[in-house]
């Protein structure tokens, strides 16, 4: 069964909702404004079961040029038109304005109802006929076909529905997509029950019990139960008209534009975005403010002009409050006082970089991508023109939620194009970004080792990581892993004791340096009981002409080369503490595995500076633990 909504258009008072209540027994016209004024203020909705066993929803929408914001949060969601047009008034305003709302939506099945064809003798039905088939011959409703009805005698009613049954197999089924989304068109609270929030699915399907959230925003909440066309169901799906009990929500909690899914969609306020004028003559000036709508969403927004051919421009919105869109969304713009519709289009990128000078090469990536954007067969162009954004990797769900295409669907494109895009399991990259990659790792580590000449070790991934700027990137980590193992295996680069080093490299050190590094060490060794002093070291070092700079250097050598052990701020050299953690241990197994530290001090003459750093260091490495009673601290062997 196919998920279709059809939806009226047309001039006020040319009797779309008296023709859905003839066809469905259903009026549309439930508020008690729209009985007193005897017009369409708000959507109605309604459902035609048909004898094919389909069933569509209808969505009945105002004429009134007051009401045309309304008309376009309705239209968003079709999938057919019902053109109504009066026999007795032929063509009028807002059926002009309506017809080039659906085709800016990329509306192109229908069936007009050339209503009151009681009110009218056959010359003239005919004549509205002709009028009707000449409007429509220069937009994708061409050939459509034209029925007359009385929605009061019923005549033309049973042709109707045949022309129904017959339009359903002819229109494709929309794209799904990954992604659930459902522009809230109306909020009312039922006794006993709840909130309830009605709207056509846009895209994916939803279930009974399924979390979703509110947006923009990210409250999260649970589907307690859904209706399609008037019947309690698990699923609804794109194309559905769904009535949907929420948990956790209150009327007053949604706005106007607010939209559920079941995933938490960043919001943007900007979109770069292809536009087809309404009027030939009609001339959009750079940073414009024009009023945009797209589902129930509706802001202002100043327009960057970045390229224009005839009616067709490329502009970027920067809209005046956060708006979730996704590329490929329609959408209609009316000028800033809301009583001009403009022109009408579909989003190109839904995220983009902030376009501050129109560049040839801009202009022609636009172009491109707008074109590819329509074409399903052009995919590979969509993920990436997405990747070529931003120098970073991106995991396979980022790109499909973003284009709102299945992962499987993005694999495949990648598959496709091995020598534009590397995947590194569930990461992908641009191989142009992913060389700049690898190049910046062998300068970084090239640069590491120029002036580190002392370390026989290299960079942590971590560090590698930080200097890349990809710490902030939700799949960075992964990315560095996969391409470091890869670089390995090309034999580019190589682990060394849990560090990144440039394949090959060694260590080269003058004799001048080695001397210093000796003098420093017997420095500390020469200390022997007493704690060494580090500034005392430095002044003494200065005399030798060697800065402090290069003692911070050979400190850091001498620990890895584990002549010195540095706990805390001190350093002690290995010898020393070996020689009396020997002694130590050879006292506590003699004495019953314990001994105080004033002892050991008596014992090995070791200075009450220094011992309490030895102690500290032995019990950082596990072998002895000590027990303070408050006035002797006693050592005991660890177990």
């Amino acid at each position: 069964m196919k998920h279709l909504i059809m939806g009226t258009a047309g001039h006020v008072d040319h009797g779309k909702t008296a023709l859905i209540k003839a066809l469905t027994n259903i009026d549309c016209d439930t508020h008690k404004e729209e009985k007193l004024r005897g017009i369409t203020i708000n959507l109605g909705f309604s459902y035609l079961n048909l004898s094919s066993g389909e069933s569509i929803g209808i969505i009945d929408v105002p004429g009134h040029k007051d009401f045309i914001n309304t008309m376009v949060s309705g239209a968003c969601g079709i999938d057919f038109v019902l053109l109504v047009i009066a026999a007795d008034s032929g063509i009028m305003p807002q059926t002009i304005e309506h017809v080039n709302i659906i085709t800016a939506l990329g509306i192109k099945n229908g069936i007009v109802a050339l209503t009151k064809i009681d009110l009218v003798d056959e010359e003239l039905a005919e004549m509205a006929k002709l009028e009707i088939m000449e409007f429509l011959n220069n937009t994708p409703l061409k050939n459509i076909p034209i029925i007359g009805i009385s929605s009061v005698s019923g005549q033309g009613l049973s042709e109707l529905t045949n022309s129904i049954e017959e339009i359903i197999p002819q229109i494709e089924e929309k794209n799904k997509g990954e992604v659930f989304r459902l522009f809230i068109d109306r909020t009312f609270t039922v006794k006993g029950i709840g909130t309830v929030i009605t709207g056509t699915v846009t895209n994916g399907n939803l279930n009974t019990g399924q979390e979703i959230f509110l947006l923009p925003g990210d409250s999260k909440h649970k589907v307690k139960s859904i209706e399609r066309h008037g019947q309690t169901v698990n699923t609804v799906t794109a194309g559905d008209r769904a009535a949907i009990q929420l948990t956790g929500i209150k009327k007053e909690d949604i706005k106007r534009g607010s939209l559920i899914s079941d995933k938490l969609l960043e919001p943007t306020k900007m979109v770069d975005a292809n536009i087809i004028l309404f009027d030939n003559n009609f001339k959009l000036q750079n940073w414009s403010v024009v009023t945009f709508h797209s589902g129930t969403f509706e802001c202002q927004t100043r327009m960057h002009i970045i390229s224009e051919d005839g009616k067709n421009i490329i502009v970027q919105f920067h809209f005046d409050k956060p708006a979730t869109l996704l590329t490929k969304d329609r959408f209609i713009i009316r000028n800033s006082s809301g009583d001009k519709t403009i022109g009408g289009g579909y989003i190109i990128d839904a995220f983009p970089l902030h376009h501050k000078k129109r560049t040839t090469q801009l202009v022609e990536s636009l172009s491109s991508l707008s074109k590819s954007i329509l074409n399903e067969n052009n995919l590979t162009d969509l993920i990436c023109i997405e990747l070529k954004k931003e120098i970073r990797p991106f995991t396979i769900k980022h790109i499909s939620d973003i284009l709102n295409l299945k992962p499987d669907d993005v694999l495949i494109q990648i598959n496709n194009q091995p020598l534009e895009i590397i995947k590194l399991n569930n990461v992908i990259i641009i191989r142009e970004y992913d060389n700049i990659y690898r190049n910046k790792i062998i300068t970084i580590l090239k640069t590491f080792h120029t002036e580190n000449t002392l370390s026989n070790i290299g960079l942590t991934s971590i560090e590698i990581l930080g200097k890349l700027n990809l710490l902030n990137i939700t799949c960075g980590k992964e990315y560095l892993e996969n391409l470091m193992l890869k670089m390995d295996n090309e034999q580019l680069i190589e682990n060394k004791n849990n560090s990144w080093i440039l394949k090959g490299f060694s260590q080269s050190i003058d004799t001048k340096t080695i001397e210093e590094i000796n003098w420093l060490e017997n420095e500390f060794l020469n200390y022997n009981v007493q704690k060494p002093a580090l500034s005392e070291i430095e002044e003494r070092a200065l005399l030798k002409k060697i800065t402090k700079d290069k003692i911070k250097k050979y400190l850091h050598y001498l620990t890895g080369q584990n002549k010195l052990i540095l706990f805390k701020n001190d350093y002690v050299h290995y010898e020393i503490a070996t020689k009396y953690k020997s002694f130590l241990l050879n006292e506590l197994k003699t004495n019953e595995n314990r001994i105080e530290i004033s002892e050991f001090r008596q014992k090995t003459g070791v200075s009450k500076r220094l011992a309490p750093i030895l102690i500290a260091i032995y019990e950082a490495q596990k072998i002895i633990v000590t027990q303070n009673s408050g006035i002797k601290v006693q050592i005991y062997l660890k177990k």
